[in-house]
């Protein structure tokens, strides 16, 4: 490398002339035998004493508040400049939605279905929405196939029946799926009646298009949420 490379890799050589010139920077200072450290120490003091103004002594002024010291290149922010931050931050953080804990739900009665809303047909159009889920789900597969993409799905709207169970009294239910939970499925019925139907020891039938499909709830106590990421392995069932 020439010396003359060496002057355009200069810190100094960089700076406009009249930022040089009030800094009382020589050209000779810019030469291709002086170092970044001895330009650093020769740049600085004359930059100080330049900008103070009369009636200081420049060179106590510089001993004392500027060498060897870490000097802030911006203005700190001010105090009232922090006041405005933190307030921003207190109504983010109020402003930020915070979701209901489970002692709230009950208290609101998020889930509870009033009963002059417990009618048939007014969740007919639900069961049309999930009819049209299903089809578009089912597509082009086989009933098999489809099996494993009905244990994912979201059974809100369908129409179950409860084909087996240990309680006598649950066999025969049938109704559109209103709410369904870890471990029941609430279903209003054609009587505008709301049942709560254990998933523990019941078995559910569901029809889409030609095809009746079985569910187990033994092996379906998931919430629907946790349902449509879990993958299923296939486990023995005994008959009830």
């Amino acid at each position: 490398m020439d010396n003359q490379d060496r002057q355009e890799l200069s810190l100094y050589s960089k700076l406009p002339d009249n930022v040089r010139k009030s800094a009382g920077i020589q050209d000779s200072l810019v030469g291709a035998s002086m170092k970044g450290t001895q330009a650093l120490q020769a740049f600085v003091p004359k930059y100080v004493e330049n900008a103070i103004v009369e009636g200081f002594d420049k060179e106590e002024v510089y001993k004392t508040k500027v060498k060897n010291k870490a000097v802030m290149l911006d203005n700190p922010p001010s105090k009232a400049t922090n006041e405005v931050r933190e307030k921003q931050k207190q109504r983010r953080r109020a402003n930020k939605s915070k979701a209901l804990t489970a002692k709230e739900k009950r208290a609101f009665e998020v889930y509870h279905i009033p009963v002059e809303a417990r009618k048939y047909e007014s969740f007919l159009p639900l069961h049309d929405l999930w009819k049209g889920y299903m089809e578009e789900l089912f597509g082009p597969s086989n009933p098999v196939a489809f099996t494993q993409k009905l244990l994912k799905a979201d059974f809100h709207g369908a129409i179950i029946t409860v084909a087996q169970s240990k309680c006598p009294t649950y066999v025969g239910a049938s109704g559109i799926v209103a709410q369904e939970t870890e471990n029941v499925f609430k279903i209003i019925t054609a009587a505008d009646a709301l049942r709560v139907i254990p998933k523990t020891n019941n078995v559910f039938t569901v029809r889409i298009r030609n095809s009746v499909f079985t569910v187990h709830g033994n092996q379906f106590r998931y919430r629907a949420s946790h349902r449509s990421s879990k993958k299923f392995k296939s486990k023995p069932t005994i008959d009830l």
